[in-house]
């Protein structure tokens, strides 16, 4: 009997141990990009402005310059849905820019988080040897990229002191 009993404590507490530790259901680009290589291959939801790719203006700083909290976006076969809803609110936040309004997308897109960053200690802010981001995107500017399956919870947000300015993204006269 004593051996069962410490048997069943024996397997609880390695069971108990090696439970996988849960992720926020939803991260914020700055959260993601504070260790890109914790998340990597893994299907994530991230939270953030569309802009040329998922952005968030975090509170960190590089040495060199500002912090690296953005993610080139690709698409899945699969979620051609999806960028369409999404092109759609861009063209319609791009005519009220052209009005002079401020705004931004805010979206959650799923997807499988890819970068090249294998491990810490390579940092967002650690370009490798040819003074580049190791990335994805135009130049390998981008540190990680999403194949997004969807995007969801989209949002338009009136902000007076946006960078983001949709007025002079290209899509063809308004």
């Amino acid at each position: 009997m004593a051996r069962s009993v410490v048997g069943l404590l024996v397997a609880v507490s390695i069971t108990s141990g090696c439970r996988p530790q849960r992720r926020p259901e939803v991260l914020t680009v700055c959260d993601l990009s504070k260790d890109f290589a914790a998340y990597r291959d893994s299907v994530v939801s991230v939270r953030g402005i569309y802009y040329w790719g998922l952005r968030q203006a975090c509170p960190q700083t590089c040495a060199a310059g500002p912090w690296p909290s953005f993610l080139d976006l690709a698409g899945s076969s699969g979620s051609e849905a999806s960028w369409a809803a999404l092109e759609k609110v861009e063209q319609a936040v791009e005519l009220e820019a052209k009005n002079g309004k401020r705004l931004e997308i805010w979206v959650t897109a799923v997807g499988q988080l890819r970068t090249r960053t294998r491990r810490s200690p390579l940092g967002p802010c650690d370009k490798i040897g040819s003074g580049r981001y190791p990335g994805y995107g135009h130049l390998g500017a981008f540190p990680a990229q999403l194949v997004v399956q969807q995007f969801k919870d989209i949002e338009v947000k009136v902000n007076p002191e946006s960078p983001y300015d949709y007025g002079h993204m290209y899509h063809g006269p308004a």
